[in-house]
């Protein structure tokens, strides 16, 4: 009983030191696009981070099926999963770029006048 329970509390607080970031990000993604009025590097950081997300809960409970997939398919599955979650950091990294690109363009164009 004591074992379960510590698992159950260490996969619990190990969920939320992982998946709390990613929803402070999606926040501050919303935040700034309500601020900028819905721009593409904010729609950008949004959509990475919802699909980490998305990748962050499915890995939370991807391993409770391995034994109802067997290991080939668990497999082709979890690589499906970690693609999705690689094309939701690249798109957040673009978005990240961009935004980094526009606050320096700002502060170019501040300087001039």
């Amino acid at each position: 009983m004591t074992s379960n329970f510590s698992e159950i509390l260490l996969r619990i607080t190990g969920s939320l030191f992982y998946i709390l970031p990613i929803l402070i990000f999606i926040i501050l993604a919303i935040y700034y696009m309500s601020k900028t009025q819905s721009s593409k590097e904010g729609a950008l950081i949004l959509i990475g981070n919802i699909l980490i997300l998305i990748v962050a809960i499915l890995h939370q409970f991807l391993y409770l099926f391995i034994d109802d997939f067997g290991f080939d398919l668990y497999a082709i599955i979890n690589v499906g999963v970690n693609a999705i979650s690689f094309v939701g950091s690249v798109l957040f990294l673009i978005g990240l770029y961009m935004m980094i690109q526009k606050i320096i363009n700002t502060q170019k164009d501040s300087l001039k006048n």
